[in-house]
């Protein structure tokens, strides 16, 4: 069978620098890229940085049978994405299918669609416009709004997260086209560690994920603020935003003791998650959190918000507990629950791993997207 060349395209804007500064990089050269070589003849990366592949791997296999095509226009992103196709139309032409990592940035495989005939497979994650709106960048929602029907309906294949977003998709794709491959992650890397939790009188709770309007924090820290006139609580935030300063002040106003790690590589992650007692994510909106994920693979107890995407991962009072994003007073009851009780904690942390171990496992699914991308080239 002839091997074909693969094309990756970003979220737009996208690129290694930006996933780094997520801590994301390690996650497409250590999984992704290794997957896909196996696969595919070559790769070749789109990126939206002025940057290069040596700067982000050593890797000698990944240095010679990937290419990346760094920026080549100083447009605005936005712009770039409907240049790309053409200021690199050699790199385009040479690859046999796209994978798009994300709606987002599906402009440029809509050109090449329709302009070279090379099909594209693209992951809808979740509702862009939506994060978008809560977010406050009405402008963005629009255009998201706007974007996200055509790339569906030029799109060859369309990987979903979720069962609810089949449904969403399904108003723009046929239901042949659509493939619902959740996000995975290593169960290997973030497994329970073999030394239990260090003893302590204090109880740490983490958060991994953005500091902006959309993970909810300032309700988490409120309900912190309840929880700690009982219980000695310490918050730790890996991730970083705008919202930090908001968030340090209210922190300080509410005496919840509240570390900010920053971003840290994702390959460190599970050394947090093993040290920590729990896991809270109290987002208004998600699409399919691989962070959440990660942290039921490694037996955490997990509290979450009761809003779609985290539902389609937790099962309540099995996996994880469930509340409202909106009621602060839930948010302590359920958390509390898990302070309380360390039967109840030990139980979810175990259904949550063998959870994981079962739906998420990164490799079987990296093998089910390839055979997929190979699949729309026939």
């Amino acid at each position: 069978m002839k091997r074909l060349r693969l094309g990756l395209l970003p979220a737009a804007g996208g690129g290694l620098t930006s996933l780094a500064a997520t801590g994301q990089a390690g996650r497409l050269m250590d999984y992704y890229f290794p997957a896909y070589l196996e696969a595919f003849e070559s790769l070749t990366y789109f990126s939206y940085h002025r940057e290069a592949l040596a700067d982000y791997s050593d890797d000698s296999v990944i240095l010679t049978n990937v290419s990346l095509v760094p920026r080549l226009r100083h447009s605005p992103y936005r712009i770039y994405a409907f240049q790309l196709p053409f200021v690199a139309r050699p790199q385009f032409e040479a690859c046999d299918v796209l994978r798009v990592f994300q709606t987002t940035g599906a402009v440029p495989a809509m050109i090449a669609r329709l302009r070279y005939g090379i099909p594209y497979v693209t992951t809808y994650g979740y509702r862009y416009h939506a994060f978008a709106a809560v977010e406050g960048r009405y402008l963005s929602s629009l255009y998201l709004r706007l974007l996200e029907p055509l790339a569906l309906r030029l799109a060859a294949g369309v990987i979903v997260t979720t069962q609810e977003l089949t449904s969403y998709v399904a108003r723009f794709a046929s239901a042949a086209k659509i493939h619902l491959i959740p996000n995975g992650v290593d169960t290997t890397l973030f497994a329970p560690s073999k030394r239990s939790r260090e003893k302590s009188n204090v109880t740490t709770i983490l958060f991994v994920g953005r500091l902006t309007r959309q993970k909810n924090l300032k309700r988490l820290i409120e309900a912190l603020g309840i929880l700690s006139e009982r219980h000695s609580i310490r918050l730790q935030i890996i991730g970083e935003g705008y919202l930090q300063p908001e968030l340090e002040a209210l922190a300080a106003r509410t005496n919840v003791e509240c570390a900010f790690e920053g971003t840290v590589p994702h390959h460190t992650l599970p050394d947090y998650m093993n040290r920590a007692d729990l896991f809270v994510l109290p987002s208004l909106v998600e699409g399919h959190p691989k962070v959440l994920i990660e942290a039921m693979s490694c037996e955490m107890p997990c509290v979450v918000s009761n809003c779609e995407g985290n539902q389609a991962v937790v099962e309540h009072e099995r996996t994880g507990l469930l509340f409202d994003h909106a009621d602060v007073q839930q948010m302590v009851t359920q958390i509390r629950r898990i302070l309380l009780d360390r039967n109840l904690a030990h139980a979810i942390g175990q259904a949550a791993r063998q959870c994981a171990l079962t739906a998420y496992d990164l490799n079987r699914l990296l093998a089910q997207e390839t055979e997929l991308l190979y699949n729309v080239t026939a």
